[in-house]
Parts: C-alpha cells; sequence; structure tokens
C-alpha cells in the first residue's frame, strides 16, 4: 500500500475501519441510543444545532455522508416529527430544511479537520516532493473555526 500510494496510504488505510466502527454503531443500537439520548434534551431551537454537532462528531469515526446519516438520520427524524406536531405544514417544512442544512453543515465543516479531499489534491500539489497529510493539517484549522462560528450564527439566527 505505502509503494502504491505513499502520499495518502495512511488516509487510505483508515477505510476499513471507519466500515467497522460504523458497523459496531449501527450494529450494537449505539447511534440510535445516542441520538435519541441527545434528542429528548431538544427543543425546536435547539434540535438544528444538536443535530450540527452530532454529526461533526460522528462525522469523526465513519467520514462517509450515508454512513453518518444511517447512524443519526433516524433520531433526528423522528425527533423533528415530535417536534413538529404543533406546527403548521409551512413551518414544518421550514423546520425540516433548517435540520437538513444543519446535518449537512455539520457534516462539511468537520471535513476540513479530516479532509479526504485530500486524497485527490496530494498526489498534484506532492509531485515531486515528500508531502504528507500532516503537512496540510494545520492550514485548515482557521478554516475550520471560521466556518463553525459562520455555520453557527447561521443556525442559530434563522427564524422559523
Amino acid at each position: 500500500m505505502k509503494r502504491a500510494c505513499g502520499n495518502v496510504s495512511g488516509i487510505l488505510f483508515q477505510y476499513p475501519f471507519y466500515a467497522g466502527i460504523m458497523g459496531i454503531i449501527v450494529g450494537t443500537g449505539l447511534g440510535k441510543q445516542i441520538g435519541s439520548s441527545l434528542a429528548q434534551t431538544a427543543t425546536v431551537k435547539t434540535l438544528p444545532m444538536i443535530a450540527f454537532f452530532t454529526r461533526g462528531l460522528v462525522n469523526f469515526a465513519i467520514p462517509s455522508a450515508g454512513g453518518e446519516w444511517a447512524v443519526i438520520g433516524p433520531s433526528i427524524i423522528e425527533t423533528a416529527k415530535v417536534l413538529g406536531t404543533e406546527m403548521s405544514p409551512e413551518q414544518f417544512s421550514k423546520f425540516i430544511a433548517r435540520l437538513a442544512l444543519a446535518v449537512a453543515y455539520g457534516e462539511t465543516l468537520t471535513n476540513l479537520i479530516q479532509p479526504f479531499f485530500i486524497l485527490i489534491i496530494l498526489p498534484v500539489m506532492g509531485a515531486g516532493v515528500r508531502l504528507q497529510a500532516r503537512d496540510v493539517m494545520g492550514y485548515v484549522f482557521i478554516p475550520f473555526i471560521a466556518y463553525m462560528l459562520v455555520y453557527l450564527a447561521f443556525i442559530c439566527s434563522v427564524s422559523m
């Protein structure tokens, strides 16, 4: 593996572990339990922020958007249904849209700290140089903080 893809072998080596982690979280019901316990404290105003942070945390264990959704998606949807019982159809539609954005933002934000897009960029940038993923990680931390503040401001300020 190191010979075939030396500058990204450390990242590629992790994929089977991520699949195993997802299997454990989904198969044991741990994902549902985590999502349910977080959702129990949620309100209409706090659920988008909870979904944002939960999706971001799950992204570290399972960097696949579909795998992450399989772990936390059902809990978020069930919580939204419970919280949205008193809403009009238009309000509920806006609430679901806000949740969908919060979930997407949480997933994309943590991709800056765990940047799998580097798999494509490193071979091009590192042509003729021994450039490793750890060499660029410091440069993505500042955008991570900036985007997190922007996302949180957006999620918290949008009115229903």
